[in-house]
Formats: C-alpha cells, structure tokens, sequence
C-alpha cells in the first residue's frame, strides 16, 4: 500500500511518457508537486530508470528528501512560471509528470522540448487552465491525460509486474511520512490540504 493508487497513477504517467517516446539520456523530465503521493513515486521511478529527474515544490524543506528519492535537480514551484509570460519559452524539459494541473500549466507547456509530453493527473492547483496552441502547433507538445481508475486489466497488471521490478523505488519505506488508525484520518486530511505531509500516509485497518 505505499504503492497503491499514487503508486499506479506515477507507473501509467511514465508508462504514457515512454510510448510518447521518452528515453533516458534524452535530457531533464520534471516532475511537479513531487512531494506527494504521485509525485514522489515519480520521481523515484524516473530514477530508477535511469533519467534526470528535476523535481518542483513548493515546501524548501524537503529538497532534501527529493534528492534521496533520485533527483538530481530541485526547483522552487516559482521557477516554472517565467516573467515574461510569452506563450513559448526556452525548452527545457523532455517530459513530465503533472499531479498538478490548474493555471500554472500553460507556462509549462511552453516550455517542453519539441515532441516531448505532459502527462497529467491531477487538480491540486486547480481544475482550469488557459493556454495558448502554440506548444501543440509549433512545437509539437502533447498533452495526455491519465487516468488509473478505467486503466484496462491488461496494461494494470503488467505495470504492477514493473512497478515490483524494473521500476520498484530504491527507497521505497522512505517515502512513508506515518501510519495512522482510522480514528487518525480527519487529522491527517487536514495536515495535508495545509501541504503539511510529504509522501504516503498509510492507514491501519485493525
């Protein structure tokens, strides 16, 4: 259950990346939000494949924590939207991971290499953005959506075959941030709408 569904969502996110074409060696894949749930496994499962994973937060004090999960880069949640607000911006980015979505989205956009790929799967910054067509028409970005709960039973359980090999986190206990009861969660949902928990929350049945 540290996997579960964050687990899986990160797993068919890079699972979608790679039939996009994504390789390692190939340049940075970012991953935003990388604190949380699909963050975290992200960017531990980028790793373990072997890409440079640049990891956004916005909580200083866990670079750290991202750094042991295999980052090799961590940026300021600040970093991603530039000034000028141009639609197009320098390319950066081969891929991403995106549990993020909302307004800072489109500067994202316009800033992914030529063919590259955002998949998203997630509203914590919100369920709507504006962006320009620019990415998808000069640059040929696209835009995916993943979604782990209608994931065909094919493609599920050969993810979870990777997930317990090929791209199983190095440090898997680590990204655990407590173990709680039932009577616990009202708590803990309230420390994490406040960005107060990193990683998994696991919850005790009995």
């Amino acid at each position: 259950m540290i996997l579960g569904t964050a687990g899986f969502t990160a797993a068919l996110s890079i699972h979608r990346l790679q039939q996009n074409g994504l390789s390692p060696g190939q340049g940075p894949v970012l991953v935003r939000g990388a604190t949380g749930g699909v963050g975290s496994h992200a960017v531990a499962m980028l790793a373990r494949l072997g890409c440079e994973v640049e990891a956004s937060t916005g909580k200083p004090a866990e670079h750290g924590y991202l750094l042991e999960l295999g980052a090799s880069r961590v940026l300021a949640r600040e970093e991603l939207t530039p000034a000028s607000g141009k639609p197009l911006e320098a390319m950066r980015w081969t891929g991403a991971v995106d549990p993020v979505g909302g307004a800072s989205l489109a500067p994202l956009l316009g800033q992914m290499r030529y063919g590259s790929a955002v998949a998203v799967s997630g509203l914590t910054g919100g369920a709507d953005f504006a962006a320009s067509v620019y990415p998808f028409i000069l640059r040929g970005v696209s835009l995916i959506g993943i979604d782990s709960v209608y994931c065909p039973m094919p493609l599920r359980e050969e993810l979870w075959k990777q997930m317990a090999s090929a791209i199983k986190p190095a440090r898997l206990d680590g990204m655990v941030h407590s173990e709680i009861g039932l009577e616990d969660i009202p708590t803990a949902a309230e420390q994490l709408l406040k960005g107060g928990i990193r990683g998994r929350v696991l919850v005790r049945l009995s």
